[in-house]
């Protein structure tokens, strides 16, 4: 018997900041976007003081900050995606086929016989988990991925595991569980869906026109309405099946020449490239995109464009190349560009790359690559680099309230005395 799991972080960003910061448990937090422009995540203390409406200016909430002693943190990406790593480490252990969905959470095959206990391996895999890394995580299972979804929502009134195997369970679960928050719908499906009398999921699965719900919510509706009735249209996906993968960042300030673009992109595609290489995958084309701040007054661009490779690369030279004849494009003078990035696309396992029979260089500069990879390891994202990322990098985003890198930088790592 084959179940899907979900395993969700709790509070992620707050959560991966709690880690090192024992005086802080039980405390209100908040963790603010790029440029500590606003709020984006909160925990269950903040929410409980009156915070928790997503991107509030952080300006407005400043008081409110300061009178209850809330702790604030920018952003730290590095720190965020190490622990991501390591959760998804541990999930490893448990189950050979992990979808890794985003930062904070996973799917995850499950086998077992008729008397598999599944809610055990739940609080196994919680324990785990924090265990290991200190990270709280809700635990939903199920038949399909958006039962496991659904499960994974209830958790936290199940302390952290909710199993929904039998169509009893399944039924009650989905009977008081409104459309809109279903995996997949919305609020604009559900809108559309609302015309049917159809509020809650079980009133969806039990819906019998199946060629309307299709009309009205295409294939994706067709699938979520046959998933919620336990039937797999939504295979989990290996690493090797990502589509694309890419960097991008808002700028500290406004970037008007040319050449602190060159520098923010290749300090993207740097990073890029490193994730490409990390999977052993190569990309087939880029895509790099710069834009002005749309909430400032005046005239506003968007620039946008791609370059194909002649074969498969993960080389991050041939990628900051590529970047850069891009922008050659889509650059316009006059403008202050707020936020750019890149994407690579078309993402293929570097064991099933096509080489270009033509090319003057196929090695694709894999020893280089490896040994910068290793160096960087070693001792810290960075250490080795392209100078076409410049040096001072006045660009970078604003980052008053950032914690140190606890994981990933040797300077920065935790001391104990004896």
């Amino acid at each position: 018997m084959k179940m899907v799991a979900l395993v969700d972080c709790n509070s992620f960003y707050c959560s991966c900041e709690k880690i090192f910061r024992p005086d802080l448990r039980n405390k209100p937090v908040v963790v603010l976007s790029n440029n500590d422009g606003a709020a984006i995540a909160f925990t269950k203390e903040a929410k409980a003081l009156g915070f928790g409406q997503m991107c509030e200016a952080f300006f407005k909430v400043r008081d409110r900050v300061k009178q209850h002693n809330v702790a604030v943190f920018s952003s730290n990406y590095a720190l965020y995606d190490d622990i991501s790593k390591r959760v998804m480490n541990v999930l490893r252990e448990f189950s050979p086929k992990v979808e890794v969905y985003s930062v904070d959470e996973a799917f995850v095959e499950i086998e077992g016989d008729e008397n598999f206990d599944f809610e055990a391996w739940g609080r196994n895999v919680r324990a785990e988990i924090f265990r290991k890394i200190g990270m709280p995580v809700g635990v939903g299972i199920s038949k399909t991925k958006v039962l496991a979804k659904v499960s994974n929502k209830l958790s936290k009134k199940h302390n952290g595991v909710c199993v929904l195997i039998t169509d009893e369970q399944i039924d009650r679960a989905l009977k008081d569980f409104p459309v809109r928050d279903l995996w997949g719908v919305g609020a604009r499906s559900a809108s559309k869906l609302s015309i049917f009398s159809i509020k809650t999921a079980l009133e969806f699965k039990r819906f019998p026109d199946e060629k309307l719900i299709q009309k009205h919510l295409t294939k994706v509706g067709r699938e979520i309405q046959d998933e919620l009735r336990g039937i797999n249209c939504l295979s989990l996906e290996a690493a090797e099946d990502k589509k694309n993968t890419g960097n991008s960042r808002s700028f500290g300030y406004d970037v008007y020449t040319k050449q602190e673009l060159r520098e923010a992109l290749a300090q993207f595609a740097t990073n890029a490239s490193a994730k490409l290489r990390a999977q052993k995958s190569v990309c087939y084309s880029i895509t790099a995109f710069i834009h002005t701040n749309p909430f400032k007054p005046g005239p506003q661009y968007y620039g946008v464009d791609s370059l194909r490779f002649s074969s498969g690369t993960s080389d991050v030279v041939k990628i900051i190349k590529g970047a850069h004849e891009v922008l050659d494009q889509i650059y316009r003078p006059g403008y202050g560009y707020k936020k750019g990035g890149i994407l690579l696309n078309h993402i293929v396992p570097r064991n099933e790359c096509q080489m270009d029979l033509f090319a003057p260089d196929t090695s694709d500069n894999e020893h280089l690559n490896s040994v910068v990879d290793m160096i960087n390891k070693k001792y810290g994202p960075q250490t080795v680099k392209s100078g076409a990322c410049g040096i001072n990098q006045a660009w970078k985003t604003i980052h008053a309230y950032k914690s140190r890198h606890f994981t990933t930088e040797w300077k920065d790592l935790l001391t104990v005395e004896l």
